[in-house]
């Protein structure tokens, strides 16, 4: 049959129907493909936020609206204790806190996940795979760091682990450690001084350095992400991550021109002791700030505030340390080597801290406020005074000598008064303050400006090792004047003597 002029036959039921019905047959075979690809891609958009959650599950907010975040092994776990505490849990932050770093046009960037998608194949996957070798470096570095925190949970007998004599039932001492993430430090800390502690925690910057070193305040080389960005179980569960909206990184230091981290610690500081004060008040009694460059001595501070002091951190009001004079229209402060308060005071200042202004960006007011640029020890001792009328007590013994040091501790035990004069550390402070052999208490609570993991370590053998060990009869050999060895060599064997290590 010809359909019209054409020439082409028209077949009813031949070719034209078979070919009509293979058009449907692909049209739901695609359909159905559309459809399969639909349901893989929202099976992957539920795997990878599952995955999210669990890599970072507890991030919380303090009353600020900035959050904070923790770490560690055991997610589910923490999601648990978390959730015991009642803490209120935004999974939106991490991100915030991710944008917000972006933001920032300072310092090299690891590439993140949404980074690497913009740029092509090729550039992509160079920054994945340079990314995920610096992630598997940080995971590698921290194995000693887990391995000391796993250690430190034994509960092993003093000088192991803290102590636990029955009078000291109600001196418990939490160690707070500011915090930048260092590996090397958090180790050495844990396997010497910090084990002495009841509770330490390490409050860190969100953002962490990958793939470079971090020497004091030196930083050399890597780049850095949010903690969240790297893999769940990456840092020792007592590691906790502040978000601080004045990121640490990006300073440099104009003498050197070396890259430093920038020093916004009263930020750091209040932010802090707010985390510890909402979700740790009733894990201590007394609460101490610690530079991580301090050697910290636990014990001596149970023995100060029970044996020396006999105070209560329930009922009374106390801020306490090396306090420093220097500043004719402040109040007095203690240095930040090593400061202390208690309960009370802790709970006291929390609420100070809460309601006080935030983000002021000018001069110097003299007010408890949250400013850039201030001085954390100054910014503490005025939120006290005018806050909770608190002033910072001098914690000196009998014969007044110091138990916190500003300076290593063989440095402090040659200043003299006499010759040296009214500089910023004698100035201000009573006349019969100790100096040279009575400078320091043979039971001491902190040496300052130890900054190197190996001087950490010394000072542990120096202190709690076996009598008459290698360590000991090097104390000497950081002295420069002669005449000033034999004082010192006798110093460290007081405080062994004192604190019982030596019967």
């Amino acid at each position: 049959m010809r359909n019209g002029s054409s020439g082409r036959i028209k077949t009813i039921g031949g070719a034209a129907p078979r070919k009509r019905i293979r058009a449907s047959v692909i049209r739901a075979a695609f359909s159905a493909l559309l459809l399969a690809a639909a349901a893989l891609s929202a099976l992957a958009v539920h795997l990878a936020t599952r995955l999210e959650r669990e890599r970072h599950p507890a991030t919380v907010n303090d009353v600020s609206g900035v959050s904070l975040g923790r770490l560690g092994g055991g997610g589910a776990a923490r999601g648990a204790r978390t959730a015991a505490a009642a803490v209120h849990v935004k999974a939106s932050n991490a991100q915030s806190a991710r944008q917000g770093a972006a933001k920032q046009p300072t310092a090299p960037a690891v590439a993140s996940h949404s980074e690497e998608k913009k740029g092509s194949n090729g550039a992509g996957a160079a920054r994945a795979a340079a990314a995920t070798s610096r992630t598997q470096s940080v995971g590698d570095g921290n194995a000693a760091a887990k391995a000391a925190y796993a250690h430190s949970q034994k509960h092993l007998p003093y000088p192991d682990g803290p102590k636990t004599d029955p009078k000291y039932a109600k001196d418990r001492v939490y160690c707070m450690v500011p915090f930048v993430w260092n590996a090397e430090m958090y180790t050495v800390i844990m396997q010497t001084w910090g084990k002495r502690c009841n509770v330490i925690h390490f409050l860190a910057d969100a953002e962490v350095l990958v793939g470079g070193k971090m020497q004091g305040d030196v930083v050399t080389g890597g780049g850095y992400k949010h903690h969240s960005e790297l893999p769940a179980g990456t840092f020792p569960e007592n590691v906790i991550f502040v978000n601080m909206t004045r990121p640490w990184r990006g300073c440099t230091d104009p003498k050197t021109n070396e890259t430093k981290v920038c020093r916004h610690i009263w930020e750091k500081m209040w932010r802090s002791w707010v985390y510890v004060g909402d979700h740790h008040l009733d894990d201590a009694e007394w609460f101490c700030k610690v530079d991580y460059d301090t050697f910290f001595f636990p014990e001596n501070l149970q023995y100060f505030v029970r044996d020396a002091k006999g105070w209560d951190a329930y009922n009374e009001h106390h801020y306490f340390g090396h306090v420093l004079y220097q500043h004719a229209d402040r109040p007095p402060f203690a240095a930040g080597a090593a400061a202390c308060w208690s309960r009370k005071t802790l709970k006291g200042i929390v609420h100070v801290y809460k309601n006080m202004p935030k983000g002021h960006t000018g001069q110097d007011r003299k007010r408890c406020e949250d400013r850039k640029g201030a001085s954390e020890e100054l910014g503490t001792s005025m939120c006290l005074l005018k806050g909770l009328n608190v002033s910072a007590r001098p914690m000196v013994d009998e014969r007044m000598r110091e138990y916190v040091t500003v300076d290593p501790v063989h440095n402090v035990l040659t200043w003299n008064r006499t010759e040296q004069g009214e500089w910023w550390f004698w100035k201000g402070k009573p006349k019969n303050r100790g100096q040279l052999d009575d400078c320091c208490s043979v039971r001491p609570m902190g040496f300052h400006k130890y900054k190197k993991r190996e001087e950490i370590e010394r000072l542990d053998q120096q202190f709690y090792g076996p009598a008459n060990n290698k360590a000991l009869e090097d104390v000497v050999k950081q002295v420069r004047n002669v005449a000033d060895k034999p004082r010192v060599r006798a110093y460290f064997g007081k405080v062994r003597r004192a604190m019982g290590i030596d019967k």
